[in-house]
């Protein structure tokens, strides 16, 4: 018996040769792609800019329904709310939940197109192996969901790990240890605070409020306070970059014309301000749910906050001010889930020792 594990293990080896091991940080707003011997290959919108679907049937309904894509990515993202009536541009994914499965498979059937073009030692002439980061709060019926979509996109294998596990290892904490590490995970469509131990999550919880919703508040502070109606494209401009604020442009609603405003640094944090103590209140109730023998751990630590949204000023410091825990932002938060599925990749070892949310083959 020995002897044959043996032999294929070999003979899984060098298929594997012959093969890409891929890892993907598939987030609703950016998706990440890391390939083997050679880091992060695309970080780009999870959009897809399509011909419309036609929506209706019977005799005057067309004879074909060609939504054949025309851009992905930032390409994708450069036309949105631009789009001509004839093409719409669509993110696959809501709240970390698929919402476009066609939509979805055509954007990772192009990144692995995109990967199997990358120059190689040896000719990779077999399918992908997948690493996939999930949200810890999807179902079973998701996680088929997604596993489905990778394999139709042309992988071999997918394992699905969850996000804050991946995000973890990423960041370099030890997750093997039998202490507690609290993460909390703010991205584009979901917000997760999770405690960690052993490689698997002991307490997690999560919240629509995320960097999405912020975008909203601002659309709506200034629509409220100015009557000035903009993009989710100029509310991201807001949120990320201006620390002194600066001039935003729209149309005015009294009297549908352009008009430019000035907005202060202050003001883009009361526009935001009740969605981000909304991550708080979910900080301090996943506290209130952790065994206390892990707490001892969490104090020494701290609390880390890793994905794109961690980097809004001013969260760490109001989640310290109501838990009086140490808060710290981690290190390229953007990037701890990508690099996470690296070291999976590049550590087969490491893979076998972590708590797997599901192995789909």
């Amino acid at each position: 018996m020995k002897k044959f594990f043996g032999i294929k293990e070999k003979i899984n080896d060098l298929i594997n040769l012959f093969s890409w091991d891929v890892g993907i940080d598939l987030g609703t707003n950016n998706t990440l792609v890391y390939l083997k011997d050679r880091g992060i290959v695309v970080d780009e919108p999870t959009m897809v800019a399509r011909q419309k679907k036609k929506r209706w049937t019977g005799l005057s309904a067309p004879k074909s329904n060609n939504t054949r894509p025309i851009a992905y990515g930032f390409k994708a993202k450069s036309i949105w709310n631009r789009e001509p009536k004839q093409i719409e541009v669509i993110s696959p994914l809501k709240n970390g939940v698929i919402s476009d499965l066609e939509g979805l498979e055509s954007l990772m059937s192009y990144y692995l197109k995109l990967v199997y073009e990358v120059p190689s030692k040896y000719p990779k002439i077999f399918k992908p192996n997948v690493i996939v980061g999930v949200p810890s709060s999807i179902n079973q019926v998701q996680k088929r969901a997604i596993r489905s979509v990778m394999v139709m996109a042309g992988a071999r294998e997918v394992i699905l790990i969850e996000e804050v596990v991946l995000a973890a290892i990423g960041i370099g904490l030890p997750i093997d240890a039998t202490g507690g590490l609290l993460l909390v995970d703010v991205g584009g469509g979901k917000t997760e605070v999770s405690v960690i131990s052993m490689g698997g999550v002991v307490v997690g919880r999560g919240t629509k409020v995320a960097g999405n919703e912020l975008d909203t508040a601002i659309v709506n502070f200034i629509r409220l306070k100015y009557g000035l109606l903009i993009g989710p494209n100029s509310a991201e401009n807001v949120k990320i970059g201006g620390e002194g604020g600066g001039l935003i442009r729209g149309r005015d609603l009294e009297t549908g014309l352009p008009k430019t405003i000035k907005l202060l640094p202050t003001e883009v944090e009361e526009a935001i301000a009740l969605e981000l103590n909304k991550i708080v209140k979910l900080v301090t109730a996943v506290l209130d749910e952790t065994p206390p023998e892990l707490m001892d751990e969490i104090l020494k630590k701290g609390i880390i906050l890793v994905g794109n949204g961690a980097k809004i000023k001013g969260l760490a410091e109001m989640i310290e001010g109501e838990t009086k825990i140490f808060t710290k932002v981690a290190h390229e938060p953007g990037l701890a889930v990508i690099k996470g599925c690296g070291q999976l990749i590049e550590n087969k070892q490491m893979l076998k020792q972590i708590n797997l949310v599901s192995i789909l083959k």
